[in-house]
Protein backbone atom coordinates (compact mmCIF):
# COMPACT_ATOMS: atom_id res chain seq x y z
CA UNK A 1 0.00 0.00 0.00
CA UNK A 2 1.29 3.53 -1.07
CA UNK A 3 1.84 5.88 2.02
CA UNK A 4 0.19 8.87 2.04
CA UNK A 5 1.59 11.89 -0.18
CA UNK A 6 3.84 14.45 2.68
CA UNK A 7 1.24 16.98 4.35
CA UNK A 8 2.71 20.88 4.07
CA UNK A 9 3.86 22.88 7.05
CA UNK A 10 0.67 24.76 6.33
CA UNK A 11 -1.53 22.75 6.54
CA UNK A 12 -0.26 21.19 9.84
CA UNK A 13 -0.31 24.37 11.47
CA UNK A 14 -3.86 24.84 10.01
CA UNK A 15 -4.71 21.45 11.64
CA UNK A 16 -3.35 22.59 14.98
CA UNK A 17 -5.10 25.48 14.86
CA UNK A 18 -8.25 23.85 14.15
CA UNK A 19 -8.18 21.62 16.88
CA UNK A 20 -7.30 24.61 19.54
CA UNK A 21 -10.25 25.96 18.16
CA UNK A 22 -13.48 23.56 17.84
CA UNK A 23 -16.05 26.26 18.89
CA UNK A 24 -15.23 28.24 15.60
CA UNK A 25 -14.42 27.63 12.10
CA UNK A 26 -11.38 29.37 10.72
CA UNK A 27 -11.93 31.28 7.54
CA UNK A 28 -9.02 31.44 4.62
CA UNK A 29 -8.67 35.35 5.54
CA UNK A 30 -8.02 34.42 8.82
CA UNK A 31 -5.93 31.48 8.89
CA UNK A 32 -3.65 33.69 6.80
CA UNK A 33 -3.62 36.50 9.25
CA UNK A 34 -2.53 34.46 12.14
CA UNK A 35 -0.87 31.64 10.64
CA UNK A 36 0.73 32.62 7.42
CA UNK A 37 1.59 35.97 6.47
CA UNK A 38 4.97 35.89 4.64
CA UNK A 39 6.87 38.60 2.73
CA UNK A 40 7.79 35.76 0.53
CA UNK A 41 5.38 35.45 -1.81
CA UNK A 42 4.50 39.03 -3.76
CA UNK A 43 0.77 39.36 -3.07
CA UNK A 44 -1.51 39.19 -0.28
CA UNK A 45 -3.96 37.32 -3.34
CA UNK A 46 -0.82 34.71 -4.15
CA UNK A 47 -0.66 33.87 -0.18
CA UNK A 48 -4.61 33.23 0.35
CA UNK A 49 -4.36 30.90 -2.48
CA UNK A 50 -2.02 29.20 -0.98
CA UNK A 51 -3.33 29.32 2.45
CA UNK A 52 -6.53 27.90 0.66
CA UNK A 53 -4.65 24.94 -0.94
CA UNK A 54 -3.03 24.03 2.43
CA UNK A 55 -6.41 24.31 4.09
CA UNK A 56 -7.71 21.99 1.08
CA UNK A 57 -4.70 19.22 1.54
CA UNK A 58 -7.16 18.88 5.14
CA UNK A 59 -10.20 18.60 3.71
CA UNK A 60 -8.70 15.79 1.09
CA UNK A 61 -7.42 13.84 3.69
CA UNK A 62 -10.80 13.86 5.78
CA UNK A 63 -9.17 15.76 8.55
CA UNK A 64 -11.20 18.80 8.27
CA UNK A 65 -14.79 20.12 7.06
CA UNK A 66 -15.84 23.29 4.91
CA UNK A 67 -18.26 25.33 3.41
CA UNK A 68 -17.79 28.22 1.13
CA UNK A 69 -19.84 31.64 1.50
CA UNK A 70 -20.50 34.31 -0.62
CA UNK A 71 -22.08 37.82 -0.21
CA UNK A 72 -22.33 41.08 -1.89
CA UNK A 73 -22.04 43.81 0.37
CA UNK A 74 -22.22 47.47 -1.28
CA UNK A 75 -21.75 46.48 -4.68
CA UNK A 76 -18.49 44.68 -3.90
CA UNK A 77 -18.56 40.78 -3.91
CA UNK A 78 -16.83 38.73 -1.57
CA UNK A 79 -16.25 34.88 -0.94
CA UNK A 80 -14.91 32.88 1.60
CA UNK A 81 -14.28 29.10 2.57
CA UNK A 82 -14.25 28.67 6.90
CA UNK A 83 -12.91 25.35 7.90
CA UNK A 84 -13.35 22.91 10.60
CA UNK A 85 -12.35 20.46 12.34
CA UNK A 86 -13.92 17.02 11.80
CA UNK A 87 -13.32 16.63 15.58
CA UNK A 88 -16.47 19.28 16.09
CA UNK A 89 -18.71 16.69 14.78
CA UNK A 90 -20.23 19.43 13.26
CA UNK A 91 -21.25 18.82 9.53
CA UNK A 92 -22.77 22.26 8.62
CA UNK A 93 -21.49 25.71 9.52
CA UNK A 94 -24.87 26.58 10.50
CA UNK A 95 -24.08 23.53 13.45
CA UNK A 96 -21.96 26.12 15.08
CA UNK A 97 -24.98 28.36 15.77
CA UNK A 98 -27.18 31.55 14.74
CA UNK A 99 -24.00 33.39 14.16
CA UNK A 100 -23.00 31.13 11.40
CA UNK A 101 -26.25 30.89 9.85
CA UNK A 102 -28.30 33.11 7.24
CA UNK A 103 -28.01 35.65 6.49
CA UNK A 104 -26.16 36.27 9.82
CA UNK A 105 -23.38 34.93 8.70
CA UNK A 106 -23.48 37.07 5.19
CA UNK A 107 -23.69 40.05 7.05
CA UNK A 108 -20.17 39.12 8.87
CA UNK A 109 -18.32 38.25 5.86
CA UNK A 110 -19.31 40.92 4.06
CA UNK A 111 -18.33 43.50 7.42
CA UNK A 112 -14.95 41.85 6.74
CA UNK A 113 -13.88 43.44 3.42
CA UNK A 114 -11.43 45.68 3.91
CA UNK A 115 -11.31 48.39 1.94
CA UNK A 116 -7.35 49.31 0.03
CA UNK A 117 -8.06 52.70 -1.13
CA UNK A 118 -9.13 53.87 -4.13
Amino acid sequence: MDAPPQISRLAVRIESALKEDLNRPWCVHRMYEELFSTPDLPSRDDQLVVTQRAAEELVARGQAHREAISADSIGVHCEDTLYWSVETNKLRLADFGPEYEWPTVLQRLGSHIQCRGL
